[in-house]
């Protein structure tokens, strides 16, 4: 089973992926204060309909992409599906520059790429984070190990919910342990997933920390570094 993913630095590739929203998408850029935020979100979308247009066989601006959540049914706010597409799970993260969106029809995923690099409250992350198992792995590390244990831990559990969709009210990290292959959780929520979630560290370079999540045991990963958003649909 493969999950293939793509990942490009969105400084370079947004004024192409422009040409590859909606009005609608390219309205709500423009409304973005930081230039930061609004590359990522031009880019992010747009390697979205790059995907859909690939699977599809349509331009990129016909696809259809949901974000009702399955929870709940909130229109805005759930994992993004194609509407003409269910076959296709994808997950998309972003941080810094990097844009990475991952997808299969084999399982289901779940994608998060943390820059190791921000500045994060070590107390308060773990505090939040970890689950009671996790916070003694971490009892004995300090410094940078520390660290990039935590982002390691932040990534697994940010994959693992964006496969299910479950927002942190939901379902909060400290209920989640990822510190084994497969995902436990204590007071699973409705529509938690029967089957186990297993998780994967993946090397993105960048200085990234990431992780992916899937509804099948060790994937096969197949990874290709983009010059442009419009190379995906080849």
């Amino acid at each position: 089973m493969i999950v293939r993913m793509w990942v490009l630095e969105a400084r370079s590739a947004e004024a192409e992926a422009r040409g590859l929203l909606t009005p609608a998408e390219l309205s709500r850029a423009d409304e973005l204060g930081r230039e930061q935020v609004r590359r990522t979100f031009v880019t992010s979308r747009a390697v979205q309909r790059a995907l859909g247009a690939r699977h599809l066989g349509v331009a990129a601006a016909e696809v259809g992409i949901s974000r009702a959540c399955a929870h709940c049914g909130d229109g805005d706010h759930g994992k993004p599906h194609f509407t003409a597409a269910p076959e296709l799970d994808f997950s998309v993260s972003h941080t810094g520059d990097l844009v990475v969106i991952a997808a299969s029809t084999g399982t289901r995923v779940g994608l998060d790429v943390e820059l190791g690099s921000r500045t994060i409250e070590i107390e308060e992350m773990v505090r939040v984070l970890a689950s009671e198992s996790e916070q003694r792995s971490l009892d004995g590390l300090d410094g940078d190990t520390l660290r990039t244990a935590l982002f390691r831990v932040w990534a697994r559990k940010e994959a693992t919910v964006k496969l299910t969709g479950h927002g942190l009210l939901q379902v909060p990290f400290s209920a989640l342990s990822v510190d084994g292959p497969v995902v436990r959780v204590d007071g699973a929520p409705d529509g938690w997933p029967e089957e186990p979630i297993h998780l994967t560290d993946l090397s993105l370079g960048h200085g990234s920390v990431a992780a992916l999540a899937t509804t099948v045991a060790k994937p096969e990963v197949d990874i290709v570094t983009l010059a442009r958003v419009s190379d995906l649909s080849v």
